[in-house]
């Protein structure tokens, strides 16, 4: 099974970008047999979305009840906290990008689709870092 993770800048483009950049996350969506967010990047994309003000805030609720129902949504804890350490102290990115990464390595999924990481990235010989906008 193919399993791929989705960064919240990626939601975002969903719900308030132009057809162009929504084009290859929805080609993305229809063509995986399973897709994974987890609860963090839900938060951030309802942050992200109230800081710049983005979208009213009903619709924000609306687009997070949508990817609740579209993709399986992985909680975060403290095993997802303990790898991000390592990955943190491997590759040095960002901590949210850390925890991301430490979600996607232990829900299984082969890659991780982001605008703000390293194309093409191998993590953990597992883990492939694709920005789908490249």
């Amino acid at each position: 099974m193919n399993k791929i993770f989705f960064d919240t800048n990626l939601l975002i483009y969903l719900a308030t970008g132009d057809a162009e950049m929504q084009e290859p996350i929805i080609r993305i969506c229809s063509e995986s047999d399973f897709s994974l967010i987890s609860i963090q990047v839900l938060n951030e994309f309802t942050a992200v979305c109230l800081k710049k003000q983005l979208l009213p805030i009903n619709k924000i609720q609306k687009y997070v009840n949508e990817y609740n129902l579209c993709f399986e949504v992985a909680d975060v804890n403290f095993r997802n906290i303990s790898i991000a350490f390592d990955i943190k102290k491997k590759y040095n990115y960002a901590w949210y990008d850390c925890l991301i990464i430490a979600t996607a390595l232990l829900n299984d999924c082969s890659i991780l689709y982001t605008q703000d990481m390293q194309h093409n990235q191998i993590i953990e010989k597992k883990l492939n870092i694709i920005n789908p906008f490249v």
